[in-house]
Order: structure tokens, then C-alpha cells, then sequence
């Protein structure tokens, strides 16, 4: 619509729309630009978080005392299958040479000798087992024998140790040395990458095995003939054939989360030694860093891209402070000062964690140890924003006019 003199009148907005406009341009372009980022973190402050947060596991972590995992030596030895004796009865060679009899002590706990036959020797000791024989053949044998006995092989435990250690294979442990400790003894020793426990893989006894896994013939509606059939008792669903509880994890490091039992370290015929290989623990940092301040660690022999990640030390614990400084952490002004870690939770639920690197200086309470799989966050803020705009951006305003006044050019 034109005015009287045909002009077209000038619209002329009001001072608070422009003033929205201007707003609205002005975050339009720090969103173009790429420098938006969430002001605040949901999260738990370090400081609220209790102490298990900061329980050092790596190093602070009792070390396992190795003898708990051998078997107290016996007062005494004490006779049992597969043992192997040498006996010798003097008067059995009135006048030939003096020859020693070998005798293997059965599964019942005999031995068998001449003329006595069967002597019951399992479960005696030697001096127990010199007075069996001797009793055996002053028995309308031998007035007063003369009788010498001594242990010549003992019984032992076959056993099958695998992993990081220096020379995996199948050992014989002699009996009282058939235990965890004299198993990685044998195979060499552990490797510099075996992990922080020891795995007993144990193979189910006879009197273990459930009626589920015995074939029974039995006439059902299903097998008229008395075919063979598996016979399902009504527990049989209670049964797991891959019981976690069938493998005894014995932690060399760290608290317990229940008491060592005496009977998980002694092997049995069957049981397999396991020493797993430590896994790399990985962290991750994500932010503004330094390209040229990564901490770099071995990854073992070969090498493993672990994308970004950084790896955790073995030797030490680290806590959310040294994790940032190890990623290339540069000063507070280009980088935040509250970050956020990313951890999953043992129910597999992530949740956050806020800690002040600064105030984390100072207190102890104000970090936590970094865990492998977490994720730290440099998150912008509003004090860091409005730190780096007053200690970059408005000093080069203030300073423009002088640097054009002095030929220095506009600057940035």
C-alpha cells in the first residue's frame, strides 16, 4: 500500500525484535561453526561417591600368599594306591644274594608278597607298614623276619596346565606336591602376560555325574521295546552341565570375594591348570588434546591397534587427573575443567561421573581411579567458556586498535 504521494512508507521493526533477530543469527552461526557443546553434565560428583570408587586393585591389593596354594606337607607319608615299595625279607634268602621285592600297592591298599600274599599296607605309614609285613610273615612263616621297606616311586596326579605359562603341557605331580603352586612350578613358571588368577578347570568325578547323563533301559510309551533311552529324573532341569562352579578362579591379587578353599588348590587326575592371558585394559579420552603429549605403552609382542584408546599400566593405578594428562591434556584454558567419565556399572547400566581437576589436586575424594571401558569427557562449560573468552577473545578486542595504530595488522 503506497502513501498519499506514492511513496512506499518504511517499516520500521521494534528495538526488541531486532534485538531477537540478532540473537538468533548469532547462535545460528556458533551452531555453523561447530562450537556448541551442552553447558552442563548430568552426572555424580566425585566427592559423593563412596571409597570403593578409589580402592586401588592393581597394586594396593594383598598379594596372594603362594603357599595357600600348595598342600601343607604330612607328619608323615602316608601309603596309597599306586605307591611303589621295595621290600626285603632277609630270611627269605637263607643263602643266595639278598633281593628286594617291588611291590605296587593296590587300589584296595594291599601289596602282595611271597608267601604271604595280600598284605594291607593302604593308610599306614612305614613303621605301620614294617609291622604289617613283619606280623604277615612271623604268622607261621618266619620266626622273628627281618624286614626292610622303603618308598620307591610315589604315586602321582596327572595334569594338564595351559596358557601363560613358559612350557604348557601334561605334568605328573608326585603325591602331597599335587596342588596349583607345584603345577606352574612344572610348566615353567608364569609368563610376564599372565593375568592376576589361576583357573582349576575340574572334570566331574563318578560320583558327581548325574543320572541325566547314565542311558538306561527303561520300557516307555516312547520305546515299547526297552530300547536304550535317556532317563530324565525330575531334577534333571535343576542340572547344568556347564556349571561355572565346576572351574575354581584362584586370584593372585586383590581381596577375595570369598575365603580360599584348601580342597580347590589339590588336582585330581583330569583337572586342567589354566593361567589366562592378562586382557589389555583400555581407557578412552575424548576432547580437545595435544597431539603430541600421548603416553604410549607396549601392547606385547605384536602389535594391536586399539583405536584412540590408551592403555591402562599394569604396574600402577591412575586416576581420572593422570589419565587426562597421559591423553595430551593441554592447560585450563584451552581444555575444560570438569570432565565427565562414562563407566559401565557391574549390572551393565552406564552412568556418569563429574570430577574438578582442579579441586581433584588438592583432594583425594575429588577423583576416582579409572576403570578399563572408561570414557572421559572434556565437556565445555559455562566457566570454562567464559574463562577462555575473557583470557583470549577480549584481550585481542582491547588490544585491535593498538595493533592498528602500530601497523601490526587487525589480528584475530
Amino acid at each position: 500500500m503506497f502513501g498519499p504521494a506514492g511513496i512506499q512508507p518504511i517499516r520500521v521493526g521494534r528495538p526488541s525484535a531486532r534485538r531477537g533477530g540478532l540473537w538468533v543469527a548469532c547462535g545460528s552461526l556458533l551452531l555453523c561453526a561447530g562450537c556448541w557443546a551442552p553447558f552442563h553434565s548430568y552426572g555424580v560428583p566425585a566427592a559423593n561417591l563412596p571409597d570403593a570408587f578409589r580402592i586401588p586393585q592393581r597394586t594396593a591389593g594383598p598379594t596372594l600368599n603362594l603357599c595357600r596354594l600348595t598342600i601343607p606337607p604330612p607328619d608323615d607319608y602316608i601309603l596309597g594306591p599306586d605307591d611303589v615299595l621295595e621290600v626285603l625279607v632277609h630270611e627269605l634268602y637263607p643263602e643266595g644274594p639278598l633281593q628286594p621285592l617291588r611291590a605296587q600297592v593296590m587300589g584296595d591298599g594291599t601289596i602282595v608278597l611271597p608267601l604271604v600274599g595280600s598284605v594291607q599296607v593302604g593308610g599306614k605309614n612305614l613303621m605301620e607298614a614294617h609291622g604289617a609285613i613283619a606280623g604277615a610273615y612271623s604268622n607261621g612263616f618266619i620266626n622273628d623276619p627281618r624286614v626292610n621297606i622303603y618308598i620307591v616311586e610315589r604315586s602321582t596326579t596327572a595334569v594338564l596346565v595351559l596358557g601363560e605359562v613358559n612350557s604348557p603341557g601334561i605334568y605328573r605331580l608326585p603325591k602331597y606336591e599335587n596342588d596349583v603352586a607345584h603345577a606352574v612350578a612344572s610348566a615353567g613358571g608364569l609368563l610376564p602376560d599372565a593375568g592376576l588368577e589361576v583357573q582349576v578347570h575340574r572334570r566331574l568325578g563318578p560320583q558327581e555325574l548325574p543320572e541325566i547323563l547314565v542311558e538306561e533301559t527303561l520300557p516307555s510309551p516312547e520305546s515299547p521295546t526297552g530300547e536304550p533311552q535317556r532317563w530324565c529324573p525330575e531334577d534333571a532341569d535343576a542340572f547344568d552341565p556347564d556349571d561355572p562352579m565346576r572351574i575354581v578362579h584362584i586370584p593372585l591379587r586383590g581381596y577375595m570375594p570369598q575365603p580360599l578353599n584348601p580342597a580347590d588348590v589339590v588336582l585330581h587326575p583330569g583337572d586342567v591348570v589354566v593361567v589366562p592371558s592378562r586382557k589389555d585394559e583400555v581407557f578412552y579420552v575424548v576432547g580437545k588434546l595435544s597431539p603430541t603429549n600421548f603416553v604410549r605403552f607396549s601392547v606385547s609382542e605384536r602389535e594391536r591397534d586399539i583405536g584412540a584408546g590408551f592403555l591402562l599400566p599394569r604396574d600402577r593405578e591412575i586416576d581420572v587427573v593422570m589419565a587426562v594428562a597421559m591423553a595430551g591434556y593441554i592447560d585450563p584454558i584451552d581444555s575444560p575443567t570438569t570432565v565427565t567419565v562414562h563407566r559401565v556399572g557391574p549390572d551393565g547400566e552406564p552412568f556418569l561421573i563429574i570430577v574438578d581437576l582442579i579441586r581433584a589436586r588438592y583432594n583425594s575424594r575429588e577423583t576416582v581411579l579409572v576403570e578399563p571401558g572408561d570414557i572421559i569427557y572434556l565437556n565445555p562449560d559455562a566457566c570454562w567458556w567464559g574463562r577462555r573468552t575473557f583470557d583470549r577473545v577480549l584481550p585481542d578486542i582491547i588490544s585491535l586498535s593498538y595493533r592498528k595504530l602500530l601497523g601490526l595488522g587487525g589480528g584475530n
